[in-house]
């Protein structure tokens, strides 16, 4: 077998209940993944990464299923992947504890264990809903298990690592720079290029 390394970019476009995925090759393709979002999505979180893809060059198909055509990199088959450096942003603005309130309460009714501390009031958090459940006791009728399901709320306060940036990815957290936050620029400059 003759491996070669290719490396190519991974996007995972997370909302507070979803995560989508998507290949990418740059900074183009994840503003139009990032235009794509609905605008009422209140934050999400997108983390890329660059992955490193060995390949068996002695192997070659010209005819890939669609499902599988990310696991081969131009008709060659991938048989190992790590990734080697990410970055992750929060878009595509900054929130406070109200904000995810009025969210929650417009969203889901409640706002369920989402209960900051009154010195957290001024501070930007961020936050994601999870869809928790259980099994409870037997129904006497069916003798099924009961379901149980509810939702919960991770929050935190942003901290200076955090990055936040606007809808048209420039920064705006932890400082307003009207520009790609460097580490993104630095990930992408890097390229896909074949790794040795």
């Amino acid at each position: 077998m003759k491996p070669a390394v290719f490396a190519r970019f991974k996007a995972s476009v997370q909302n507070p209940i979803l995560t989508l995925e998507y290949y990418i090759s740059g900074v183009d393709d994840l503003q139009k993944i990032i235009a794509e979002r609905n605008p009422n999505d209140v934050q999400y979180r997108v983390t890329v990464r660059r992955e490193n893809c060995v390949v068996n060059m002695d192997k070659t198909s010209r005819k890939i299923p669609f499902y599988d055509k990310y696991q081969y990199i131009d008709g060659y088959p991938i048989i190992a992947t790590d990734t080697d450096e990410t970055f992750e942003f929060i878009m595509p603005k900054i929130l406070y504890p109200n904000d995810i309130k009025k969210y929650l309460l417009e969203h889901y009714g409640s706002t369920f264990n989402f209960k900051p501390d009154e010195s957290m009031n001024n501070s930007p958090m961020t936050f994601s809903v999870h869809n928790e459940s259980s099994v409870g006791l037997r129904s006497f009728a069916t003798d099924a298990p009961s379901i149980i399901k509810w939702e919960t709320v991770s929050y935190r306060p942003l901290s200076e690592k955090d990055i936040v940036v606007d809808k048209n990815l420039n920064q705006i957290w932890p400082e307003k720079t009207g520009s790609l936050p460097v580490g993104l620029v630095q990930l992408f400059n890097r390229g896909t290029e074949k790794a040795h």
